[in-house]
């Protein structure tokens, strides 16, 4: 088995790799999928990243689109030391990179929000395998939210991003579903 470093610097440069046109019409179908899933029709927020490198499944059409609903969307706003919390956002205008180059709310934009109970977050990552097992990118961010966080847990990646295994830690935390531009898949870990 490949350690997770490897895996990490092979997906990365597959994915940045894909064609604009490839990653953006995978991207639009990935979101679309999610759109259809129950948990994601009931939820009470929205907890999702907003893509802005690496040909990572864009978000942003989807956060938009959420944007002019009932129900409240929040992003990631970075702390350091590998914490994060998530800010009510209410407009795109509104974020900005951080140093990582990932849009984050502007300081002045903040409105930290604990996620309510019954939400959904979608996260992002570099490979996942179909028992919900994921690489990120190596921060600690997610993993150490997603560590506490009650609600359904949705991967969104391309299907290349699918990986037959993967080194798993202590502190990894599986996801619920995978949503790819091939399908949804639904993870259940082996015994």
């Amino acid at each position: 088995m490949l350690d997770k470093k490897t895996i990490r610097r092979g997906l990365l440069a597959a994915r940045r790799a894909l064609p604009p046109v490839e990653a953006t019409a995978n991207s639009a179908a990935i979101c679309a999928r999610v759109e259809t899933l129950p948990e994601f029709e009931a939820a009470r927020a929205i907890l999702t990243y907003v893509a802005s490198k690496d040909n990572e499944v864009d978000t942003k059409p989807l956060v938009e689109r959420l944007l002019g609903g009932p129900r409240p969307v929040l992003v990631p706003a970075t702390l350091g030391k590998g914490q994060m919390v998530w800010s009510r956002l209410e407009s795109m205008d509104e974020l900005e990179p951080s140093a990582f180059g990932v849009l984050e709310p502007r300081p002045e934009c903040r409105r930290d929000t604990p996620p309510p109970a019954n939400s959904v977050v979608l996260v992002p990552g570099l490979a996942f395998t179909k028992a919900g097992w994921r690489i990120g990118y190596g921060g600690g961010y997610f993993d150490r939210f997603l560590a506490g966080f009650p609600g359904t847990k949705i991967a969104v990646a391309y299907a290349m991003q699918l990986v037959p295994e993967i080194p798993v830690a202590a502190h990894d935390v599986p996801m619920d579903v995978i949503v790819t531009e091939a399908g949804i898949l639904r993870c259940h870990l082996e015994p």
